[in-house]
């Protein structure tokens, strides 16, 4: 066997060629593989060029978007680079964009000649997806129905909406009047350039029409309205004429009696669902022969009463002829004036329609003649006269003296009264809250009448002396019941035996009643003394506290209708001399409907109840009115302290919930009496009045007092026989203490000045205490 030598050398040379010849090969297979040149393009070579087409540019979270590489010359790599997308290095990519947001791409190219670049900056566009909503303010309702819709929609930037007639809108927040019926709905088209979404809401509109059958006629002419509300339904009709309210249903009839243009406006509603529309229409009434009528705009009141007369008269009217049933007559035009020798005309009315003012008290026929001319010309002018009874009624006059004179004598529709052979004139006059008032006065207004007793003697009963004032009057249809707040006010001792009173009568002329309610003297409880009237021998002038005095005349008075004239007499007698004269205050006639019943009830806040402390009482008549029970309109408290030896600074009360200081300790029957309309209710309430309990002591042991000391102390509390003391509470200022009525003696064992208190405590509860200093030498 013939062994080679081993060495290195020839092994790295064939190595190298082996090398050279596998590069060579490599070329040569890379120059004439596809991949060396742009796809489908065999003939590319030299220097590349980047460029590149995207199947789509704009589309939601995830679009995919495929990628194609279009660049020329000799590429022999791809890089590509989708910003937060990521990069790729293939050929021909498929993408995918995640989020929202705007993608620029950019392709890088290489190959033997060199590399080559091109950027597409902004070119995917990722959006959100588009949510469609919105609102209306108007959604149902009659044309013209004018909509305005407020966009709510989620990521869109370009709107369009459908109105379901016939009209579209591209605005964000458009408004939109429809002008006839549809029931269809509104819908929105809300894009953005990665999606669009769609949202709609229904919308019904209606047209609400009226017609009026006859349009157009001559006066008086009857015309017959109707409501058409075409595709939506109503249940409420308010008709008016020029601004006059006409209510009616769905159909309306009226009586245009005078000629002219008229407008009548139809308002039409439903509460479920809720909508309003109105439609209008015109009619327009001729000329026809003139036809009296009138209307009062008062049916009644309190005199002076001015009332308008309006003037309903139909046809062509050129005179107005009024009589007002009180002796006054107008004519309208004015007439002219008279001329010499000839008689005054008569007075002018201030328009066709005129203003009266009634002052004496009665029911008053009212009549109205109106001429206007003929059918033809030339022929004779037509008149027309309607008279109606009972039109106006004046009950009584100045019932609450606002008319009166301060300081004067009642006058107007009051007559005062004196007695024929007075032993003083007596004064009856208006009095004002300017200058000061006593007990509630005035109940109305601003002024109040004031009656004096002076003049009687006590010789003649109060029920008929001739002292005070009266007025006629008749009562509203349906407010039978005569009212009038009053006080007395005298000087007569209030457990003497004066009869100083007020009352007030009521007659029909043939029979006189006595208001029950009315009746007042001296033993009548009284609210304090009078900050108004001083007296003359300088005693003191109580007042009553504010009362109610009231009738049912229906019932009184059987035969009796609301036209029968009454009188109300209200009087004032001065029982004993003419030193101490009474006073009546009087305010506020008024009439009501009568009251079947009137439960009355109150509580006593307070308890117990101690001599010379506050005690509250509390009206229980109605806790709860929305229960629906009755509500005094005035309230009269007597305490039962009217007869006291010394007359406590009040008896009684007005007010709904008083206070009151019992002065003395014992047992006191306590009354309410409220009142409404001619219903009175009364409760009473025994209540029992405590002495305080009062603590006191004396020290029993004789000074002075040197220390070392034994003092004793003896307890001199009192209380109320009804509520004895329990127990005892002492202090001796330091040295010791005791439950003992009469605690054993105590030691003061060195000098000082020592403050010793007494607390004692009663059945009830109340406690009193006392101290005493004792100084120890």
């Amino acid at each position: 066997m013939h062994h080679v030598p081993y060495t290195r050398e020839p092994v790295r040379r064939r190595s190298l060629e082996v090398l050279t010849l596998s590069a060579l090969i490599a070329t040569l297979v890379l120059a004439c593989s596809p991949t060396g040149r742009n796809a489908g393009d065999e003939s590319s070579s030299g220097a590349p060029l980047a460029s590149f087409d995207q199947g789509t540019t704009e589309g939601l979270p995830g679009l995919v978007v495929q990628f194609t590489d279009t660049s020329s010359g000799l590429v022999t790599s791809h890089q590509w680079d989708f910003g937060a997308a990521g990069t790729s290095s293939a050929r021909n990519p498929s993408v995918a964009f995640p989020d929202v947001g705007t993608y620029s791409v950019r392709l890088t190219v290489s190959g033997p000649d060199g590399t080559s670049s091109v950027q597409k900056d902004q070119l995917i566009g990722v959006y959100p997806p588009v949510v469609a909503d919105f609102t209306c303010d108007e959604s149902i309702g009659f044309a013209p129905l004018i909509v305005t819709c407020t966009d709510a929609s989620l990521n869109a930037d370009s709107w369009f909406w459908d109105f379901g007639d016939g009209t579209t809108s591209t605005d964000r927040n458009p408004t939109h009047v429809f002008d006839s019926d549809v029931d269809s709905v509104i819908e929105l088209v809300a894009s953005n350039p990665g999606s669009s979404a769609s949202h709609s809401v229904p919308i019904e509109v209606g047209v609400l029409e009226v017609s009026a059958d006859p349009m157009t006629g001559p006066a008086p002419l009857e015309v017959t309205f109707t409501a058409d509300a075409k595709g939506l339904a109503v249940n409420l009709y308010a008709w008016s004429l020029d601004g006059q309210n006409l209510f009616g249903g769905p159909t309306l009839t009226y009586t245009f009696r005078k000629n002219g243009a008229y407008n009548v406006t139809l308002a039409a509603a439903s509460f479920s669902p809720p909508l309003a529309g109105a439609a209008q229409i015109d009619v327009v009434v001729g000329y026809g022969p003139a036809s009296a009528d009138f209307h009062p705009s008062s049916a009644g009141g309190a005199g002076p009463l001015a009332v308008q007369l309006i003037d309903d008269s139909s046809g062509t009217v050129e005179k107005w002829e009024w009589s007002f049933g009180d002796g006054m007559s107008c004519v309208f035009p004015p007439p002219p004036p008279a001329q010499e020798g000839e008689p005054d005309p008569p007075d002018a009315c201030d328009s066709s329609s005129p203003m009266h003012v009634y002052q004496a008290v009665g029911s008053y026929r009212v009549t109205l003649t109106v001429t206007g001319p003929g059918p033809d010309v030339g022929s004779a002018p037509v008149t027309s006269t309607i008279s109606k009874p009972d039109q106006v009624r004046v009950y009584i006059q100045d019932p609450s003296f606002e008319l009166q004179s301060v300081g004067a004598p009642i006058s107007g529709g009051w007559e005062p009264l004196r007695p024929a052979t007075p032993t003083e004139d007596a004064e009856h006059l208006a009095l004002s809250a300017a200058r000061g008032s006593d007990t509630g006065f005035p109940s109305d207004g601003q002024k109040w009448a004031v009656l004096d007793g002076l003049g009687t003697d006590g010789s003649t009963p109060v029920t008929s002396v001739e002292n005070g004032i009266r007025q006629e009057f008749i009562y509203p249809p349906g407010r039978p019941v005569l009212e009038f707040d009053y006080a007395l006010l005298y000087s007569e001792p209030p457990a003497g035996p004066s009869t100083d009173a007020t009352v007030a009568t009521v007659s029909d002329g043939s029979t006189t009643v006595a208001i029950p309610s009315s009746w007042a003297d001296v033993k009548t409880p009284y609210a304090g003394v009078s900050r108004r009237y001083p007296t003359r021998d300088n005693s003191v002038v109580r007042a009553t506290p504010r009362r109610t005095a009231s009738i049912n005349l229906a019932q009184t008075f059987p035969a009796s209708t609301d036209l029968t004239r009454f009188t109300l007499t209200v009087r004032t007698g001065n029982g004993q001399n003419d030193r101490r004269s009474p006073r009546t205050y009087v305010d506020d006639v008024r009439f009501a409907e009568p009251v079947a019943a009137l439960p009355v009830d109150f509580s006593v806040e307070t308890d117990p109840l101690i001599a010379g402390e506050i005690a509250t009482f509390v009206d229980e008549s109605c806790p709860d009115p929305t229960m629906g029970c009755l509500v005094p309109s005035s309230w009269r408290w007597d305490f039962g302290t009217h007869g006291a030896v010394s007359p406590p600074p009040a008896t009684g009360s007005a007010e709904q919930n008083p206070t009151y200081v019992f002065e003395e300790p014992g047992t006191y029957e306590v009354m309410l009496v409220g009142r409404l309309a001619d219903a009175e209710g009364l409760s009473t309430r025994t209540v029992e009045v405590f002495q305080g309990p009062s603590a006191t002591f004396e020290i029993v042991t004789a000074g002075p007092h040197v220390a070392p000391v034994d003092v004793e102390f003896r307890d001199l509390s009192t209380s109320d026989p009804g509520d004895a003391i329990a127990s005892w509470s002492w202090d001796f200022g330091g040295w010791g203490s005791s439950s003992a009525q009469n605690p054993p003696a105590v030691t003061f064992p060195q000098a000082g000045e020592f403050l010793v208190t007494l607390t004692i405590t009663t059945d009830s509860g109340l406690t009193s205490s006392t101290d005493m200093l004792i100084a120890v030498e």
